[in-house]
């Protein structure tokens, strides 16, 4: 999971559920690709955070005016995928994407960290009941 500062990021995306956010983030949510550029002058938020398969072809678009503009250039962007795409992932790389988040990937660390907190609670449950055995005698 890529590491949030505090503050406020941008979201375009058909829902905010969709979307790995921190806890941290105060979320500014958009849905119309076209409300971008508004909303960025309005809240100045610290990163955008680009669903790439629900803007399609705008996302582009969007990428080439964060990077012409100086104004923009503090502003981190991130970009949510289903999956990755070596050449698509590279060419929004040199369009400016800073960092990639992959629905993939979330999916495995949400599968990790439930095998972690099983094993962890299997091994809780067995020493709590080796201590009840042991004073039952």
């Amino acid at each position: 999971m890529i590491r949030f500062k505090q503050g406020k990021i941008l979201v375009v995306a058909p829902a905010t559920s969709l979307i790995p956010i921190p806890a941290n983030k105060s979320v500014i949510h958009i849905a119309n690709a076209g409300r971008i550029f508004p909303v960025i002058n309005e809240f100045k938020p610290d990163g955008i955070m680009l669903d790439h398969d629900y803007l399609g072809n705008d996302t582009e678009k969007v990428l080439r005016r964060l990077a012409a503009n100086p104004f923009y250039s503090k502003i981190k962007v991130y970009c949510y995928k289903s999956a990755s795409n070596t050449k698509v992932d590279g060419f929004l790389k040199v369009l400016g994407v800073q960092y990639f988040i992959y629905a993939e990937d979330e999916k495995k660390q949400a599968k990790q960290k439930n095998n972690t907190v099983k094993a962890l609670s299997e091994m809780l449950e067995a020493s709590m009941i080796s201590t009840l055995a042991d004073a039952g005698y």
